[in-house]
């Protein structure tokens, strides 16, 4: 079982859903494939998240990464951002 974090959509159109796939113990492109799949109904066209690990100072976000899927390929991509 594997939970996630389904972001789709830019500008206004924003969307965030939280989606748990069974059958996969660590996040691929195919499962990130596949939770967009139940997300949106498509299996690309957004960003899958793996939430980052915690310890007793809290989330270490410098470890969280995620992949951004396309139509034909998915790219491994960093929280940067965070």
């Amino acid at each position: 079982m594997l939970q996630v974090t389904v972001k789709i959509g830019r500008g206004l159109n924003k969307q965030e859903h939280i989606v748990i796939v069974y059958g996969f113990d660590h996040l691929t492109p195919r499962a990130a494939r596949a939770a967009l799949a139940i997300a949106t109904g498509r299996p690309y066209g957004g960003t899958v998240w793996w939430p980052p690990p915690s310890d007793e100072h809290g989330p270490d976000y410098s470890q969280m990464y995620g992949y951004r899927v396309y139509e034909n390929s998915a790219r491994k991509v960093w929280a940067d951002g965070f």
